[in-house]
């Protein structure tokens, strides 16, 4: 550079942090990168126009004051820039670009950083070009580090960000862990306001109770807050799904989360209050979840998947007639025209009912059947096939104890299938020697057609001997299983539907019942494995048998139950030949309809209710 010695260098200094916050950690950026721009001006003498102080990301385009710096470097006011580092000018390749055309013009005779000139020459452009890519780099890995880890705290069910009335950040766990904290001061407020709303308060009265009766005001914060309630503010609240324990984020992606945080009011009156306002629950699914749909049900009719729907309908406290509410009509009565925010204590009624999809007949006249229905006419089913569990417990601990006992007649078969597989071994080897022996040498004792022949079935014997050994050891321990299984489901399956609110849970019960069921005439029709059949049938001998054995006659049983042991084996040892299906436990997640259970279970209760009846 001989030539820039003669060049009046009039320089531009430029500092700039990313945050606008004067209160965050880089508070302190601006005056130090001030402190060495100034410390190398008094060092070289240089002269400077003006320093430039911006609060900025330069991840995006922009910058005012950035802007206005490449104006005065394109009109000659400046034409050289002295700052910290290069990435203090650019993070984003198209300021980084303007920079390299201006230094290209010859508009930007020099860039001054503490450690490094940069002039125009191609070395320097490079490195320059380099360090504003790195730059980019190190904002894109940033980014994309801080991205995981707010996906993973709205995974973990807590959202980002400033919490809304009734709630507190919490600042005192450590970055990354922090929770969404209860404001113990405004909480109960919050929750009285859908309450009351609820009950058919209007937004202006409870605006005017919580002002004068409770002198409520929002949270105190550094620059806002302190303030009475206002409308909009109220119906805000009342809008947001995070009260209900959802949160959306980021905003306006569709992406939403179940929050840990505590709710200020349960989802279902969440909803209601939605209708009422005309809305509709923003953070419902486009796909409501259904237990009962998914090909699990078909119309009897045209064979046509059963879908679901849920329907709402107001009780007008005005008219007193009651409205569906659909796309066309949100917000009022049908009949009297009555907005529904204006009723007061409408009665809102939800419905879900399941119909015919008529995929395959659009005129399918197929009649559908309510939630509550489909679902009792489930507990009948279950009731029909629940076993005491009197009955149930000392049931399994016999099998067990009948397998214990069949220890010496599993070892037994074992050791004959451990025989026969070294007889066959012996005879394959036989047949070998036999072929390649001298006498043997012309073919006249073993041709080869016959030696092929023969060890091609001594290998086949061999390959089903072992198998037969990998499963006889297994099929006791299967059996039993699955049995105990079976009497599991048919005890606990009623109680375990009625109790949970998991739709999964219910509708693998509901596929223990049969997996081609049918919705005919509003009634569902089962097809569930013979096991289940049988277990109706036997329903009747149950209370006898579980009256018998109960702990007050206890004494009086244990002989009769002593004597009925030695049938299991017998029906135990005949079960372990045939094929079974695996029975659903409690979860129920595997249902093989192919394969029947009919001789284990059933004919236990068999043998054991006839013996039972002889001797009563």
């Amino acid at each position: 550079m001989d030539n820039d010695t003669q060049i009046n260098l009039k320089f531009v200094g430029y500092a700039r942090k990313s945050s606008e916050d004067n209160k965050e950690r880089q508070a302190a950026s601006l005056p130090e990168q001030v402190f060495i721009i100034e410390g190398i001006k008094s060092k070289y003498n240089l002269e400077i126009i003006e320093v430039l102080q911006e609060s900025k990301s330069a991840y995006s385009q922009g910058r005012e004051l950035f802007g206005k710096m490449l104006e005065d470097i394109e009109s000659g006011k400046v034409n050289a820039i002295l700052t910290w580092h290069p990435n203090r000018l650019a993070r984003n390749m198209t300021d980084g670009g303007k920079i390299i055309d201006l230094i290209d013009t010859g508009r930007l005779i020099e860039v001054k950083t503490p450690s490094r000139n940069y002039h125009n020459t191609p070395e320097d452009k490079f490195m320059l070009s380099l360090e504003f890519s790195l730059s980019k780099k190190d904002s894109d890995d940033k980014s994309i580090v801080v991205s995981r880890g707010l996906d993973k705290k709205c995974r973990d069910g807590w959202r980002p960000g400033v919490a809304p009335q009734g709630y507190l950040n919490d600042k005192g766990t450590e970055s990354g862990k922090r929770q969404i904290l209860t404001d113990k001061e405004r909480f109960p407020f919050i929750q009285k306001i859908f309450e009351i709303f609820h009950n058919g308060i209007p937004v202006t009265e409870i605006q005017r109770i919580a002002r004068d009766d409770w002198h409520f005001r929002t949270r105190q914060k550094s620059r806002s807050g302190g303030k009475h309630l206002c409308i909009s503010m109220i119906y805000k609240i009342l809008t947001n799904p995070f009260y209900c324990g959802k949160f959306e984020y980021p905003e306006g992606s569709g992406k939403w989360y179940d929050g840990y945080h505590e709710k200020a009011v349960s989802e279902d009156i969440f909803d209601e209050i939605q209708i009422k306002l005309g809305r509709k629950s923003q953070y419902k699914l486009k796909n409501h979840q259904f237990a009962y749909t998914g090909s699990l049900i078909h119309c009897a009719s045209c064979h046509s998947a059963i879908v679901g729907e849920e329907k709402w309908q107001c009780m007008c406290s005005n008219c007193k007639e009651k409205f569906s509410i659909t796309k066309n009509n949100k917000d009022r009565c049908s009949h009297c025209g009555t907005l529904i925010k204006d009723m007061a204590n409408p009665k809102m009624l939800h419905y879900v009912y399941y119909r015919c999809g008529r995929k395959k007949d659009l005129k399918c006249t197929e009649e559908t059947i309510r939630l509550d229905r489909l679902e009792k006419q489930v507990d009948e089913k279950l009731s029909g096939i629940k076993i005491d569990p009197s009955f149930m417990e000392w049931a399994i601990r016999q099998i067990v104890e009948e397998n214990k006992k069949e220890k010496d007649f599993r070892e037994g078969a074992i050791e004959n299938i451990k025989h026969s597989h070294d007889q066959a071994r012996i005879r394959l080897d036989n047949l070998l020697q036999l072929k390649i022996s001298p006498e043997n040498s012309d073919g006249g004792l073993l041709s080869d057609s016959d030696y092929k022949l023969q060890k091609t079935a001594l290998e086949n014997e061999i390959k089903g001997i072992e198998k037969q050994l990998g499963d006889v050891d297994n099929r006791m321990i299967q059996a039993n299983d699955q049995t105990e299984k079976a009497f599991t489901f048919a005890s606990r399956a009623q109680e375990r539907f009625n109790t949970t609110k998991d739709l999964k849970v219910k509708r693998d019960i509901f596929m223990g019942l049969g997996l081609n069921l049918t919705l005919h005439e509003g009634k569902v029709q089962f097809d569930g494995p013979k096991y289940i059949t049988e277990i109706e049938k036997m329903k009747k001998v149950a209370p006898i048998i579980a009256k018998r054995v109960e702990p007050r006659k206890e004494a009086q049983n244990t002989a009769f139950l002593g004597e009925k042991r030695f049938l299991i084996p017998s029906v135990l040892r005949g079960w372990e030949l045939r094929p079974t299906c695996k029975i659903m436990s409690l979860a129920c997640t595997v249902h093989y309809p192919a394969y029947i259970l009919t001789n284990g279970i059933i004919q236990f209760y068999l043998v054991f209710d006839n013996n039972f009846r002889t001797s009563v």
